[in-house]
């Protein structure tokens, strides 16, 4: 690549990496920031090898300036996630089209490896107003097939007042405890089974991407129950200092459109008020069958950003 080097990614990489999807994320409209630690997570969850499914271009001072990750599905899903970016500093220097053509071969050397005869789709995105990238992916064969929102809220003001959360009849509002791993996991994937893009994932993969992530704010996490059933959940984790990022939503289908969900994020934002949090943000499908971003509205989010999801077969 001319006068640049490329090499695999390296724990050590993180931060440089954060930072890089960050600026790429910022110059196409974005709203949200990642730590060095959901690079990690990531990393850890979902890249199976970082010798040959990660790859990071630097230059010759060994600045970071592009960096590419293949992020493969559980056990028989479907979706392969295409995560990277050039620094728009070094954009137009054909960067962005090798490292993309770079994860499609990739991916379908993982595809022939694990599901020679399964149908797997390669997923990449971009902010709606990043027209440098679309036409990339447009480029490569990538057609768009969903859009995704990006929304923000204040938090409460601090209060040693009890919750506000508006009362749901039959329902308790709880700090999240790890002996409810297993249950919620099982709450999870019957809230987004049939919703689009889901691959359920057994409980250890999903965990580790989830509550036991080093990204993950227990003490501001939040379970709704029912007696003592789990019907509901949120589940935060740490965007940038004074911001954090709602990850996870989900209710129960038994439970739907009851105002669970509505409960549980009144409560969050007053637990992440008082926890030193000035912002939350969080991502939802902006097709989504369960109404999603009305919940969001009515709480008080408001739309900062739009997300093209784009896909082609691998």
């Amino acid at each position: 690549m001319n006068d640049f080097l490329a090499r695999a990614y390296r724990p050590e990489d993180a931060a440089a990496v954060a930072d890089l999807f960050n600026a790429v994320a910022q110059a196409g409209g974005g709203h949200l920031e990642l730590p060095a630690a959901a690079i990690e997570n990531v990393v850890g969850a979902e890249v199976r090898d970082l010798a040959s499914d990660t790859r990071v271009i630097t230059d010759a001072e060994g600045r970071l300036l592009a960096a590419a990750l293949v992020r493969l599905p559980p056990e028989g899903g479907f979706r392969v996630s295409l995560t990277g970016g050039v620094h728009p500093d070094r954009r137009g220097r054909g960067l962005g089209r090798e490292l993309l053509a770079w994860q499609l071969d990739r991916a379908a050397a993982r595809r022939a490896e694990a599901a020679p005869d399964g149908e797997w789709l390669a997923e990449v995105d971009a902010g709606v107003p990043d027209a440098a990238a679309i036409r990339l992916y447009e480029r490569l064969g990538f057609a768009v097939e969903r859009f995704f929102l990006e929304m923000a809220a204040p938090t409460s003001a601090p209060t040693s007042s009890p919750s506000l959360a508006p009362p749901v009849e039959g329902l308790r509002i709880v700090p999240y405890a790890p002996d409810r791993e297993r249950e919620l996991h099982a709450v999870h994937n019957a809230a987004f089974r049939g919703t689009w893009g889901h691959q359920e994932r057994v409980l250890e993969s999903w965990a580790a991407r989830t509550v036991r992530s080093q990204t993950f704010l227990p003490e501001v996490a939040r379970l709704a129950l029912a007696g003592d059933e789990v019907v509901g959940y949120v589940l935060p984790y740490a965007d940038a200092p004074e911001a954090l990022y709602i990850g996870q939503v989900g209710t129960a289908p038994s439970w739907r459109r009851r105002g669970v969900a509505g409960a549980l994020l009144c409560d969050v934002l007053e637990a992440a008020g008082r926890a030193g949090y000035t912002e939350a943000a969080l991502e939802t499908d902006a097709d989504s069958t369960t109404g999603a971003s009305g919940v969001y509205e009515k709480a008080g989010f408001v739309v900062k950003h739009r997300v093209a999801v784009y896909r082609k077969p691998v």
